[in-house]
């Protein structure tokens, strides 16, 4: 079985939705303000984002302000600028509670990011503070306005399945260094996979290096302008699939809102090949975290050599070794950490799980069939019943799940709403208490963050991933995003957008 594997089941989806779409392929500051540099003076500058909800154009406002050591506001000595790398800017006005507001309307292209700059001079010093807005085609009412994660996130290799902690103290991604293009020929038909030694496959756009990536497995394979798509440590040496290092990364949330230090999950000597994806993790309560996630293991052979959900308790901030992996015949993994979860029923593969939990005990799993047809993908969801996990049921309600055959993926639950990727956007589906198997128990969808519907670069062609954490007392969803670029590419990145602001 080709470790390339997961890669393929993780994003077959992603694929046929987009090419059904007839595209061409397919910001976090804190409540208050973040990214501010660590060695200002007393005086602080914050620079912060809300968006317009009339007109609704795109246009969001830019809102600026000094405090001080105690965290009171207080004035700008002189005229603060506030610039953006795109669409245009309007004059500084008070906003009557100390702080002064721009507002920041698009180009007419609209869709993409928009890096905002505040500069001042502040106790005599020259000082900015950048975060980038994300403007999309609609974001749902009661939702403010989405941002770029600050921090050691994103890069421009790819960020993908990614997860927080209900805590909001960690966030968690797949990422490898180079255009999630490189592998998307190969999940459309294995007959045809895409050249490892095309421009996409061999062009590093992302770090495998400290201080972003430290000790990403298959480092060694990322040279200055190429990237060896093989596993010599596996014996495995394709010739014709694109295989690039890949790894999870976790990272801590930052007293400024952003998130830094990166540590890494990986199997050790496996040449960055295989990792798993999909993760949802909670706090144990004791120091430790808890993480479901998918992942195809290279040892199973037909017919089940397809993903499976697994489980382990870990202590974050350290690299997380899964596994020490060696070949013999075929690849062998000493010292396991992963735990298979027991599922009654038909055996099938099971991505992307999402965890709902009754107080610190899981209650219900959630989880996508992304190697299913579109037009057959639903969510699947199953109850613990003390010792394992009860035979799934599935969210097929036509008037409601996958009305637009491109299938529901990547769910996320929080025992009020249920939140999923349909085709390329996300959806909300308000539930009410009742049985998870009647339609009557869930609302109408509601999209929660549509990307644009045209493939031209700079343009938000397509949001997933999503999950909610808590800080300060706010909801914050976070969400992967992607940008098309000139060259037909996608860059996927990390993104955010506070509840009610």
């Amino acid at each position: 079985m080709s470790p390339v594997k997961n890669l393929v089941e993780k994003h077959a989806t992603l694929l046929r939705v987009l090419l059904l779409a007839a595209a061409a392929i397919i910001v976090m500051a804190s409540c208050g303000g973040s990214g501010e540099d660590g060695n200002l003076p007393a005086l602080t500058p914050h620079l912060d984002f809300e968006r317009n909800t009339a007109p609704a154009d795109g246009s969001f406002k830019a809102i600026i302000w000094l405090s001080d050591a105690g965290g009171a506001t207080v004035a700008f000595a002189s005229t603060p600028t506030i610039t953006s790398t795109r669409g245009t800017v309007s004059a500084l006005t008070p906003r009557g509670d100390g702080k002064q507001e721009a507002t920041v309307t698009p180009d007419v292209q609209k869709s993409g990011e928009y890096r905002v700059t505040l500069s001042a001079t502040v106790s005599g010093s020259s000082v900015s503070v950048s975060h980038t807005a994300i403007v999309m085609e609609q974001v749902a009412s009661g939702w403010g306005q989405p941002f770029s994660v600050d921090g050691l996130v994103n890069t421009g290799g790819t960020q993908d399945s990614l997860a927080v902690s209900p805590d909001g103290q960690y966030l968690f991604l797949q990422y490898y260094p180079v255009t999630l293009s490189c592998i998307l020929a190969h999940i459309i038909a294995s007959s045809d996979p895409n050249d490892p030694n095309d421009l996409y496959c061999q062009t590093p756009l992302g770090p495998v290096t400290a201080p972003q990536r430290p000790n990403m497995p298959g480092a060694s394979r990322v040279g200055t302008n190429s990237v060896t798509h093989n596993c010599p440590a596996l014996n495995f040496y394709p010739t014709t699939i694109p295989l690039p290092p890949i790894a999870v990364y976790g990272f801590h949330l930052q007293a400024d809102g952003s998130y830094a230090e990166p540590f890494v999950f990986m199997f050790t000597n496996n040449d960055g090949c295989f990792a798993p994806w999909g993760p949802s993790v909670k706090a144990n309560g004791d120091g430790t975290y808890r993480m479901f996630t998918a992942f195809n293991d290279p040892r199973e052979t037909a017919p089940n050599n397809f993903a499976h959900i697994y489980d382990f308790s870990f202590t974050p901030g350290t690299t997380q070794t899964l596994g020490e992996t060696s070949y013999s015949s075929g690849v062998q993994i000493g010292n396991f950490v992963l735990n298979k979860a027991a599922i009654a029923g038909t055996d099938g593969h099971r991505g992307n799980p999402h965890v709902y939990y009754s107080g610190n005990t899981p209650s219900l799993l959630f989880y996508d069939e992304e190697t299913q047809p579109s037009a057959s993908q639903f969510i699947h969801v199953a109850s613990w019943n003390g010792t394992s996990w009860n035979e799934p049921i599935t969210l097929n309600f036509p008037t409601l799940f996958n009305t637009t055959g491109n299938g529901d993926t990547q769910p996320y639950f929080d025992g009020t709403q249920l939140i999923l990727r349909n085709g390329l956007e996300l959806r909300s589906y308000a539930y009410n208490g009742g049985a998870l198997d009647s339609a009557a128990s869930w609302s109408t969808p509601v999209p929660l963050l549509v990307p644009s519907a045209s493939a031209i670069a700079g343009n938000v062609i397509v949001v997933g991933e999503p999950t909610i954490a808590t800080i300060n007392g706010i909801q914050v969803l976070y969400f992967v995003y992607g940008i098309y670029q000139a060259n037909g590419s996608v860059n996927i990145r990390a993104g955010f957008v506070r509840k009610g602001s």
